[in-house]
Formats: structure tokens, sequence, C-alpha cells
């Protein structure tokens, strides 16, 4: 926060005494003063110094010098020049108000309060030494009291510029940035080279959830003062907030603050989040070696170790974290997912409930411990706390409606809408609820993906179903997909989805039909081996084609690709090492039609995936289908997969890795004909 500098260029402090050598200096001040104001610093300082020679402590040669002194940037030369000149005239508004400022300028700011205090007993209104003393109370962590000053700068000087801005520097850091923004913005737009303020205007911005006109704020900051690290750092939480590249922020800001160790957390945050888990460890523990005693680290790293598969490690890094901050929520959570993946469920969930404890607004740890819940088959715990889902961070935000969520009750004539929630996948699953809901609700309204609105349609007839909308004027409550099994499974699968319940277009399946029979006798068995989104800690679930090669190899099979992001480059690899064929059809968009992949996956024998949309919706076909993976919370307890009375889990033995399923699935294939899968 800079202040407006009273340069002092007068003679207040000058006394005719009569004296020559008096007479003399204040001449030599006389003739120094239009130079200094016109900024010729070195010209001027040589005249005060010779009004000094012949005048030692003369106290304006003395006050002026240390006003070039502070122009210069030497600003404990300022404040030993200015204050002879306050020794020798104690009575000069402008000499304490001065000294105020070179105090404050280093660092000295009990002093500079006394200065400007001084300052303003001696000339009241005096809007530069109020918004001096404003900046010496708040480098004390005097917030209120430096408002008040800087509020009292802008009474006397209501075009004050820099006060404003200081102002609303203040009142964004009281959390008041509603209050804040207008008054940065116009301290700005009046003195464009407010850049402190200009900065506050950003983060005031962010704070009021304009994450774009925030962002171009602190650009802009940028753009005048590249080694501005407080805008940097801001930008890159912003960056990150929204899921956007933070990471060439980061690097700037810790370029500019390379000992900043919460700068180093975040960095790592950021890379975490771009799967880059490596690096990440690595900025965790030079955080760690800064602050050894930053629990928010430590946990963060110990995240990163489980990630990594060094269980034990991550364990013990999450109870040192407890021991550095006890009731640490987010240690606790991360603690616990390290038990669950050592296998001690009963002290993961022990530490889940503990973060909640803790922090009641835990959304992760309880979103987790449902997880846990549902793999063990405890339903009506696991969906009372599943409610938190869209709270944990781990899946997209809920979708916005203008109308009220509905809670289970008496619908009392109430038009019901349902919309689809998380991804594809997800979408089909918690469909598999859809046909005894609409049974139970009548006159539902779905929303879903716009790819499966006409699967849908088909399905469900006289049901109206579209894409997702914001402000619909047809319903009175809605509810998401996901919410339906705490309805209509409370405590166990009470009725089971029909086999098939999405339904293809028939000319679609027919032509389909024709296009498989053309490749000849033997099974046709769709494949999918692997996401779309592959990151660390989803890779240990997926394969690559390679690993499918005893499956390829098998006799009479015919492979047929249901990767819907093509993987040409792997396929054409693998067909010409094994000599094999993986089926596709370059006119078939598996993304974009999944129309035309519905009424290829419905002529399939079989389906073996990995967990994968491809396999929810061959399975939502009523099409046979082996999922390939370790038991999970979707099996709600059961060796199945209850949502998909077509589909059959086949997991790996424990201590071994998704190799060994695929090996399964094979010797089954071996034994098994096409009626019998």
């Amino acid at each position: 926060m800079n202040n407006q500098r009273n340069s002092g260029q007068r003679n207040s402090g000058q006394r005719n005494s009569g004296n020559t050598a008096a007479a003399s200096a204040a001449a030599l001040v006389g003739q120094a003063v239009p130079l200094h104001q016109s900024g010729r610093l070195a010209e001027a300082d040589a005249l005060y110094r010779q009004a000094l020679a012949a005048q030692p402590r003369q106290p304006d040669a003395l006050h002026l010098l240390g006003m070039i002194a502070c122009q210069t940037g030497r600003f404990t030369d300022a404040a030993d020049l200015i204050g002879q000149a306050v020794a020798a005239r104690r009575d000069v508004p402008d000499y304490h108000a001065n000294l105020a400022y070179a105090l404050q300028a280093l660092g000295r700011s009990a002093e500079a309060e006394r200065a400007a205090r001084n300052a303003l007993r001696l000339r009241r209104p005096f809007p530069e030494a109020a918004n001096t003393l404003g900046n010496a109370l708040n480098a004390q962590g005097k917030a209120e009291e430096a408002a008040d000053a800087y509020r009292a700068a802008l009474r006397a000087r209501p075009d004050y510029a820099e006060a404003e801005g200081n102002l609303g520097t203040v009142l964004r850091s009281l959390g008041r940035s509603a209050e804040a923004e207008p008054l940065l913005r116009h301290a700005v737009a009046a003195n464009p080279s407010l850049l402190e303020a200009h900065a506050a205007l950003g983060l005031a911005l962010l704070d009021l959830g304009r994450s774009e006109e925030g962002e171009t704020a602190l650009r802009a900051v940028l753009a005048r003062r590249p080694d501005h690290a407080p805008a940097a750092l801001a930008l890159a939480g912003s960056l990150q907030r929204r899921g956007a590249d933070a990471l060439p922020a980061h690097r700037r800001h810790l370029m500019l603050e390379p000992a900043d160790a919460e700068g180093w957390n975040a960095h790592g945050l950021a890379l975490q989040v771009a799967d880059r888990i490596a690096p990440a460890g690595d900025a965790f523990t030079r955080a760690l070696r800064l602050a050894p005693t930053m629990a928010e680290a430590m946990t963060n790293l110990g995240t990163v170790r489980r990630l990594q598969g060094r269980i034990v490690e991550s364990a013990d890094l999450q109870r040192r974290a407890l021991d550095l901050r006890p009731g640490y929520a987010a240690a606790h959570t991360n603690l616990a997912l390290a038990l669950q993946d050592l296998g001690d469920e009963a002290a993961a969930e022990r530490e889940f409930t503990l973060a909640l404890d803790a922090d009641p607004a835990q959304a992760l740890a309880r979103f987790n411990r449902s997880l846990l819940q549902l793999r063990q088959g405890r339903l009506a715990e696991g969906w009372e706390d599943y409610a938190v889902r869209f709270e944990s961070g781990r899946l997209k935000p809920k979708h916005p409606l203008n109308i009220p969520e509905w809670d289970g009750g008496d619908l009392a004539g109430r038009r019901l809408l349902l919309w689809a929630e998380q991804g594809l996948g997800d979408e089909l699953m918690f469909g598999a609820l859809l046909p005894e809901a609409l049974a139970r609700f009548p006159g539902t309204i779905v929303e879903c993906e716009p790819r499966l609105v006409p699967l849908f349609q088909r399905s469900f007839p006289g049901t109206t179903v579209r894409g997702p909308t914001r402000r619909p004027a047809d319903a009175d409550c809605h509810l998401g997909f996901g919410s339906l099994p705490r309805l209509l499974w409370p405590t166990a699968p009470l009725t089971p989805p029909p086999v098939g319940w999405l339904k293809p277009d028939p000319m679609r399946v027919a032509a389909w039909r024709s296009r498989l029979e053309a490749l000849g006798p033997g099974l046709k068995i769709g494949i999918a081996w692997t996401s779309q989104r592959l990151t660390t800690e989803r890779r240990q679930s997926y394969t690559e084609l390679e690993d499918w090669a005893p499956l390829l190899r098998l006799p009479g099979l015919h492979a047929v690709s249901l990767q819907y992001d093509g993987r040409e480059a792997e396929i054409a690899a693998i067909e010409q090492r094994l000599g094999v064929c993986v089926h596709r059809w370059p006119d078939l968009d598996q993304i974009a039609d999944l129309e035309g992949t519905a009424a290829l996956m419905a002529n399939l024998d079989l389906v073996v995936t990995v967990a994968s949309s491809a396999g929810e919706m061959a399975a939502a076909l009523g099409t046979p289908v082996w999922r390939l993976g370790r038991r999970d919370w979707t099996q709600l307890g059961t060796a199945v997969r209850p949502w998909f009375p077509s589909m059959r889990c086949i997991q790996p033995d424990a201590g071994d890795n998704i190799k060994d399923a695929i090996r399964k699935a094979v010797q089954l294939l071996t034994r098994h004909s096409a009626g019998d899968l």
C-alpha cells in the first residue's frame, strides 16, 4: 500500500533570525526547491547540502534531503534525515507525516504509527498522514483501525484513490469483499498505477465467485509486474479450483518465492490433479523440508504414497500428520483409505467416523464411508451417507434446478423429475431402477444424457424423456438417479431390474445382425480393456490389449472392439503381432452414435470388459457380460452386480492383478458353448 508522499517543498520551518548563515541557508533551500519539484534531484541535493554546510541542522534542508532519499528508495537515510528535522522543529506536521512514511517503508510500523499520529495532532484533517497511519495499523494486524484511518483520509479528500484502494484492500482482508469490490474498482479506474489495489480487486472478485473477472485482473497485475508473487499464487489457486491448468502460475509463483512452503504444497496439489504423481510427491516433500510441521503437506504426501502403492508408508505419514494436528479430519480420512487398502475395513470405518466427529462437514469422509458400507452390503447406512456424494469433490457438480429436491415423501399430486448424474456408466447403472421408479411414480419426467434420449424413449414408452434442463416448467420436484436406491433398495436389492430393460432400435439391430453373421461361424465377443480417463488411481483396474492375447488367440472366436475411444494404433499392433482380427467398423462412432452401438451390442454372444460404460450398456440391453475386476461397492455386498442380471463378475485372486481375471475368463470360455454363456 503506497502512500501519497508530501514532498514538503515549503519553507514552513524557516525563521527569519537575521542571522547571515541562516539567511544564506534559506536562500539555498529556496533555489533547490524548484529543481526538486522539476525532478532535478542531484542538483537539488547538492544545494540542500550546501544549506546544511552554511547552517547545520537546518530543518527544511534536512527534511527535503530526506524526501529525496525517499524518492530514490533510500529509506534508512530518509528516516535519519527527517528524524533530525523533527528533532530540530517538532511543530511541523509535514515532517512527522513523511517520517511516518519512511518508517513504514522500513517495516517499523509501531514507530510509523506514532509519527503519523503526531502529524494528525498538529494538522487535522491531513489525508496523507491518515493514509500512512492506516498502512502502519494494517501492518500491525489492526485492520479495523486501519479501515477507520483510511475512511478519515477519504473524508478529507474524497478523490484520494490511494486511500480508497487501501480501504478496499483491508476490507477484502476482513472478508468483506462485496463491500471492497466497488471501492477497489473505482480506485483502479482513477489511478491505474495502484498495483496492489488491482491485485486486491482480483482477489475480491475471486472471493465473490467471479472467477473469470478475477483472473483477468490478476493477469493484468502480472503483465505489469511479472514478479508479483501473491497475484501468481492467487491466479494459480483460482485456475486449480475450476479445473483449469494451474501449473504455469504455480511455477511462476515458486520461481519468485522458492522458500514458500504453502506454495509448494499448492503446487503439489495441482500436480496431483494433473495425475503427475511423482512430481507431486517431490513438491510435498519440498514443502515439508521448508516447514516440517505442516500437517497439510504431510497428509498430501501420504495420499501420493498410497497412489504409488506404498500403503504402509502412507498410513505412517497420515499418523504423523495427526500427531502434528490431532483431530485433523483430512488426515483421518486419508488414513482410513490407506487402512482400507491394507484390508482393515473396521479400522478404516473408525477413521472415517473420527474424521466426521472432528468435522461433521467432511463430506469426503462420509462419501468414502458410504462406499465401504455399500461394499459390505450395509445399504441403509450406506445410502444415507451416499447422499453427500456431490459435496465430496469426487463427482461432477450437482445439476442445478429451480425446483426443490424430493425428500421421498408423498408426492401428493406433484410431478417428479428424475435426472441422470455422473458419467454414462453410472447413468445406466442407476437407470436400472427406472422401470420400477416409473411404475411407482406415474407421470415422472426423465432427463438423461442427450445421446441416450432415443434409447430411453423407446425403453419407457409414454414417459417424457429429454436432455438436461435448468428451469423445468412441467415438474414440481426433482431427484438424481443416484438417490433412487435409497428409496427402492433401502436394505437390499428388493426388485431385480428386468433383463434387457434398455431397448435398441429393431431395424438397426437387424442390420447389425447381418454384418456380424457375415463374419462367419463362431462366438462374437465384444471386448473393452481400458478407460478413456486413465489416472494413476484408476490404472490398476484397467489393462492393455496385449494382456488379452490369450483370449484373442482362442479358436472360433470373433473379437469385436467396444473400446469407444478407438485405440487404432494399439489394435493394429496386436493384430500384426498375433495374426488375429479385432473387428471394428469405421462407419460406427461408438461415442456419438449410442443407438448404433446398442444395436451392435445386442447381437453379440458375450461382452468381456473391465469396469466400463460399454459393459454397463451391454448388460442393460440384456447381453451376457463378464466384468473383470476386483469386488467393489456396486456389488452391494453380493457376489454379483444386482443392477444387471445378465452380468457375471470375474475377480482376480487375492494378491493378483486384473490380468488374472483375463486368464479366468479364457478358462471359462474354453468350457462354455454359446448357449450357456
